[in-house]
């Protein structure tokens, strides 16, 4: 029944924190628009969350979570065993310092995260170009294989979530 946002940066999660709450979504975070929205613990969603784990609370003593995709798996698999978890949103950021194979940590942690949750709904957006070094194409299949929703933009994906809310 809830969103679960795990942005891999503040400035996507920033983005989709403002269009939610435009549209009259109340979404809590460790990077939260309002004051009253600020996540008493940010390894712990309450209700519609999104959390930017490129902030320095979790990226100190490791690589940010562009580049290596451990912490936000492991949270995606967590969130999932969340019963009130209704949708992952996703960020997928390509090209210079970024994961070279994005595709083949998200697609491992998917298929763990439905064995908890069937229903889940997982939406992502994928943000870089078809000359970067990842394949877009190739990201996009391997997780629209396995029931990913690939928006072509991040505020779009953020519009379709407010449309299957409302």
């Amino acid at each position: 029944t809830f969103i679960r946002g795990l942005y891999s940066g503040g400035t996507l999660c920033d983005e989709a924190l403002f269009l939610f709450d435009k549209n009259g979504i109340k979404v809590y975070s460790n990077i939260p628009l309002k004051p009253e929205l600020k996540l008493k613990d940010a390894n712990i969603s309450f209700e519609n969350t999104l959390v930017d784990l490129g902030d320095d609370e979790f990226t100190k003593g490791r690589p940010h979570p562009m580049i290596d995709y451990t912490l936000r798996c492991e949270r995606l698999v967590k969130e999932a065993s969340d019963k009130d978890t209704g949708i992952i949103l996703l960020d997928i950021v390509t090209g210079f310092g970024s994961h070279p194979t994005p595709q083949q940590p998200l697609a491992e942690a998917i298929k763990k995260a439905k064995t908890k949750n069937k229903n889940l709904i997982f939406i992502a957006s994928i943000c870089g170009t078809k000359f970067d070094k990842q394949n877009i194409s190739e990201i996009t299949e391997t997780l629209e294989k396995l029931g990913v929703i690939i928006m072509p933009t991040n505020a779009q994906a953020v519009k379709l979530i407010t449309k299957i809310i409302k």
